[in-house]
């Protein structure tokens, strides 16, 4: 799940944000409770999704289709049905949320300015458990698919690809399973290889802002690689949903440890989207660079532009604003696009509370840009490497692929 993009849209999300509170939690299994809470979620996605053509043709018959079966729905089921009823519409930012779910702290982060979000963190902000680590389930089997740079997995050995068993015994999930473990020396077994004996990695869940964690692990990702004696840096922009994580990248890039590197990696692989088309605007060489002299003669160069070689890295979980930064890329030759075809999830949503306490994203907006609409396309990188994330032990054919080319690209310049 992926954030569009919100800067300058908060005061339009202010004044046009239609809330649906009834106040306390909907009882578990009381079909009267469940009834509103249908007729709440249907009611906004009826007055807000944003093609009402789609919605006056289709969305009868699916409200029809799934009332009764969301009526007649154990508590558990609830959140499997409505997202069912909700993909039915086909559009991306869209999503039934709960506590349970790592989207739901990701965007109540981002919105929490918005009083009728951050009433729901009263006392604290917004903080979840977590070690630090994207997961998916592939082929019914959860593997470690992006490790957050400077968080307690990656510290504590865990490498792209694992299998996640279990934790204490129990099996694992990205946020219940954590709740009660906050602090605590956690056992999680994990496999490495394919059909291998697992093995045994003990982890203390920390509680976190979403927000917070991205924008460290963002800056402890920075590295400059030494290959054939050429310096290439890495970035990983987690989130670019804000102005403070392309200011990371800036500083990183005027005054941090990339200033000095002969080439860039700029990864947009996995995390949440948000970024505008101006953050291209790196890329321009057309803009000046400054040298600054004082009073005993010594000079200091200013450059705000990175005018070397760079990539982006990307793939099917490059969503939102970073496929902007994608599609821009390819537009204007630069930077080169390595990896996947992106996500293809491109409109603009809007966070709902509801009086469960869960959250409804909902596309309030179709996005193009220049033109065209990435929704359900993506953007097909200017050179494809397919990725194998499961069991691959921690080696990304991606990140290689990147520093390869670079390699060549510096040694015709």
């Amino acid at each position: 799940m992926t954030h569009p993009w919100i800067h300058g849209r908060l005061q339009l999300i202010l004044t046009s944000l239609a809330v649906f509170i009834w106040g306390g939690a909907a009882l578990a299994g009381n079909a009267p409770a469940q009834d509103q809470l249908f007729g709440e979620i249907t009611g906004i996605v009826e007055t807000h999704f944003f093609d009402p053509h789609r919605i006056k043709k289709g969305f009868p018959a699916i409200k029809e289709q799934y009332r009764p079966q969301i009526l007649g729905a154990s508590p558990e089921a609830i959140p499997r049905l409505v997202n069912a009823m909700l993909g039915e519409l086909n559009a991306s930012h869209t999503s039934y949320l709960t506590t349970d779910d790592p989207e739901y702290y990701y965007l109540a982060a981002l919105f929490f300015r918005i009083p009728e979000i951050g009433a729901l963190f009263p006392e604290k902000g917004v903080l979840y458990p977590t070690v630090g680590v994207f997961t998916q389930r592939v082929r019914g089997r959860v593997h470690v698919t992006c490790l957050l740079a400077g968080g307690v997995a990656e510290k504590a050995g865990i490498l792209k690809g694992d299998e996640i068993l279990s934790v204490n015994g129990k099996p694992f999930t990205p946020v219940a399973a954590l709740r009660p473990l906050v602090g605590t020396d956690a056992v999680f077994e994990v496999r490495r290889k394919k059909a291998t004996a697992p093995f045994s990695v003990t982890m203390q869940p920390v509680l976190m802002n979403p927000k917070e964690e991205m924008l460290a692990a963002q800056k402890a990702s920075v590295r400059v690689m030494e290959k054939e004696g050429r310096r290439i840096g890495y970035i990983h922009i987690y989130s670019y949903a804000g102005e403070e994580y392309h200011k990371a990248l800036r500083n990183a890039l005027a005054w941090g440890p990339l200033k000095d590197a002969d080439a860039l990696i700029i990864d947009l692989r996995y995390g949440l989207g948000g970024a505008w088309p101006s953050y291209l605007n790196i890329f321009n060489r057309n803009i000046p660079v400054l040298e600054v002299i004082d009073r005993e003669g010594n000079r200091n160069r200013v450059d705000t532009q990175w005018r070397k070689p760079a990539v982006y890295l990307v793939n099917g979980y490059t969503r939102s604003g970073k496929e902007l930064l994608a599609f821009g890329a390819k537009k204007h030759g630069a930077p080169t696009v390595i990896g996947e075809r992106t996500a293809g999830q491109s409109l603009a949503g809007r966070l709902f509370p509801l009086s469960n306490k869960a959250l409804l994203y909902l596309a309030v907006q179709g996005c193009r840009i220049d033109g065209v609409d990435l929704e359900g396309a993506g953007v097909a990188p200017d050179i494809e490497v397919p990725f194998e994330v499961p069991y691959c032990g921690g080696q990304d054919a991606q990140l290689h692929k990147a520093a390869e080319y670079l390699l060549n690209q510096l040694k015709v310049l």
